[in-house]
Formats: C-alpha cells, structure tokens, sequence
C-alpha cells in the first residue's frame, strides 16, 4: 500500500518534467523554422561563430562543442526509485512501521501491579495524608483505593459534618481521620501527626519497630459548589469557601510544609478543571475556590523546587464517578427548576432564561456521571506520581476534556469564550 503514493509522486513528477520538454522542443522547431532563422544562418558559419566578426580573435569566443544536458540528482533519484518500486516501497513501509513502534513504545511506562513495597516482615509504612471532605464521593473512592494497595490512610476532618458523617456512617475501618475540626489549635494537630510518624511502631509481638513514612499529602477535590447569580448566592456560602481555603492556608503556615520536607514527601492537588478554565458564568465560588487554589500551589511548585520538594496539580476533566446519565436534559431541567424556585421574582425576571441557557450548554461539558475517564486511571496516576523516582511534571492532566478545555481558555479571546457559553 506505501508504494502507491511513491508511484503516484514519480508519474506526476515525470508528466511536469515531459510537459517542460515537449515546450522546449516546440519553441526549438519554431526558431528552426521562421524566416529569421534562414536570415541569421547566412552570417553565421558552420561553429556558430559571426561570419562578419573577422576582427576578433578565435581565442575570444569560445569554440567548445556544447554538452549534452546532464540527469540532476533528483532527475536519477526519481528514476531510480521508478525502476525499484516494490523494493523502496518496502523500505518506506518497514521504517514507517519501525517508527511507529519505538514512538508509541516510548511513550508507554510499563507497569507491574501497583502495590506499596512493605517491609521484609510484611508490614506496611508508607502512609498518605488526604486532605478533604470524607462527604465527597471522590475522596472516599481514592482514599479506599490507596488503603487497598498498602497505604496506610490519614483523612482530614474538616468540619462537623465531617466528624457526624464517618461516625454515621463509617468510610472502612482501616481509615485513619485526622480531626482538624477546630483549626485555631492547626499548629497542635500537626504536631500530634508528627508524632504519630515519629513513634516507632511494632506491627505484631517480637517484630522489629519501625517508623512510619510520609509518601505524599494529597488535596482531595471539592465537586460540590453553590450555583446561581452571584448577587443572590448567600453570605453563608461564601463564609464556608473562605473557611475552607482559609484551613489550607493554616496547614501550609502551621508547621505542614516543614513536616513535607523532614518526611521528604510529595504535595499534589487535586482541582476540577473544566469550569474554572473557562469561569462559567452562575459558577462563580467554584471559579473562585478552584482558580485560588491553582495559583496557590503554583506558588508553591515555584518557591519549593530549589529545595527538591515537588508539588503537582492534577487537573480533572470527566470522570465516571457513577452509571447516572447526569447530563441527560431531564437531569438538567430538574436541577434548573429546582434552583430557580428559591429565587425571588426579581431574580427570576433578571436571570432565569439566561441562566437556564448557560446550564445546558455547561453541565453536558463538565457532567462527571456515565461518561468520562474511568477513576482506574486517576488512581494509577497517583500511585506513579508518588512513587516515581524523578521529577514529577509541575501541571498533569486526568479526565476527559481536562487538557482541551484548558487549551480553549488559553488560545481563544473572551468573545469566543462568551459566544461559547451562550
């Protein structure tokens, strides 16, 4: 199948080259011919040289016979190539596939099965600090899927409905929670942790004891944010946000980075990207919590990289957190409806057509729900930032539409991004 394209290249490239000859020839034939060809023959002699022009000397005019015109390098290599087709087809097809095969295996990192290395008497040591909300869906999910390859797992409790959810409803007995619940005391509850990575532990009797090591501190993802016109989203709502961005900040200015750096572990974020790339409108605490936290840990990936500790943020498209169409229209009506009934009539009169409009068009692109990259590869991305040797890249991208989206609000003007969204 390669030759063909070879062999159209070499019939076209003949045809031009021919096309070029027969003119040649035509204007030759039409010199040779005319009347002013037999006038100019009479005044010049057998070599071409001027019958009247006895006053210049032979050594003057060159007297060389002319050449007979040369193949160019590209004239014998198309011919070549023409008389060898099958065999430079060949060539052609196996170094393309040859190609093909060393680029798609460079770019495939073969694994084993993903499992924390324990020590030699089997127990494990490496531990992981979550910090989110056990309430969400996707911290629960990647919280058991570390414990279940060998992690030893800490969750944060930031708030009292944190603390009422695990002791209503326990996530799995082999979690560990970290209660951050009251956050004036942040610099005593990284102490307690340090404490806890500090005591030797002995796993069974007559074992060896052995400290526990800090792989990584993952910031868990936040999916859920209030919705709406910005002038009609409570105070209380924007109070809880701050609250919530205000507790990553105690972590990080009460003793949470020196402990990353005695522990040599990993800082990765975990932020959903779609909406705050492109600040959908009727969006603004998750534009808001999202973005600020981006540029948080950019910051940090920049004043901590000449101390060897890295930080990634894990930026989140789609993913198929659950079998629920949640982009279906009778999803997307219902959750209009439902928003826009607690609205005065004022909003409703200013708002309601425009922000159902945004709506449809928003939520099927940001839906995370029967569509979208299975969570099997977020968790191994994890696990190989994490454990991977060299430098983790600053910005990594998991999910469908994550890297797009991303590029959309880059590359293209606001107009667009308007035009887009409405």
């Amino acid at each position: 199948m390669a030759a063909e394209p070879i062999e159209s290249t070499i019939r076209t490239l003949r045809y031009y080259y021919n096309q070029a000859g027969e003119f040649i020839e035509d204007q030759q034939n039409k010199i040779t011919n005319s009347s002013y060809y037999e006038k100019l023959s009479k005044y010049v002699d057998g070599n071409g040289l001027p019958k009247i022009a006895t006053s210049f000397s032979s050594s003057s005019i060159s007297s060389d016979p002319i050449k007979p015109p040369h193949h160019t390098i590209w004239e014998r290599l198309v011919d070549r190539v023409s008389h060898n087709k099958l065999k430079y087809g060949t060539i052609f097809t196996v170094g393309l596939g040859v190609t093909a095969y060393f680029v798609s295996k460079s770019m495939t990192v073969k694994h084993g099965k993903r499992r924390v290395p324990k020590l030699a008497n089997g127990a494990r040591r490496d531990v992981i600090l979550i910090v989110g909300s056990p309430t969400e869906p996707l911290t629960r999910s990647i919280a058991i899927d570390f414990e279940k390859r060998g992690f030893i797992v800490y969750i944060t409790l930031l708030d009292a409905n944190d603390v009422k959810y695990v002791e209503s409803s326990p996530i799995s007995n082999d979690l560990n929670y970290l209660n951050i619940n009251n956050s004036n005391n942040m610099d005593d509850h990284i102490f307690t942790f340090n404490q806890i990575l500090k005591t030797p532990i002995v796993p069974f009797p007559n074992a060896q004891p052995h400290n526990l090591n800090l792989k990584a501190v993952i910031f868990a993802p936040s999916l859920h944010f209030p919705i709406g016109p910005v002038e009609n989203i409570a105070i209380s709502s924007w109070m809880k946000l701050n609250d919530r961005l205000l507790t990553y900040l105690k972590l990080f200015s009460s003793g949470l980075i020196q402990l990353i750096r005695s522990q040599d572990s990993k800082l990765i974020l975990l932020s959903p990207n779609i909406l705050s790339s492109l600040v959908v409108p009727y969006c603004a605490p998750e534009d808001l919590f999202q973005n600020n936290l981006k540029s948080l840990f950019t910051v940090l990936t920049r004043e901590l990289a000449s101390q060897d500790i890295q930080v990634t943020q894990v930026r989140l498209g789609n993913l198929h957190l659950s079998n629920q169409k949640l982009s279906s229209t009778a999803r997307i009506e219902s959750l209009v409806n439902t928003e826009i009934r607690a609205w005065t009539s004022e909003m409703k009169d200013l708002y309601g057509a425009d922000f159902s409009r945004v709506q449809f068009k928003a939520n099927p692109i940001k839906s995370s729900g029967g569509k979208g990259t299975n969570l099997v590869v977020l968790y191994h991305l994890l696990f190989d930032l994490i454990y991977n040797s060299k430098s983790n890249p600053p910005v990594v991208y998991c999910g469908t539409g994550a890297r797009i989206y991303d590029w959309v609000a880059k590359i293209f003007p606001e107009s667009w991004i308007q035009w887009l969204l409405h």
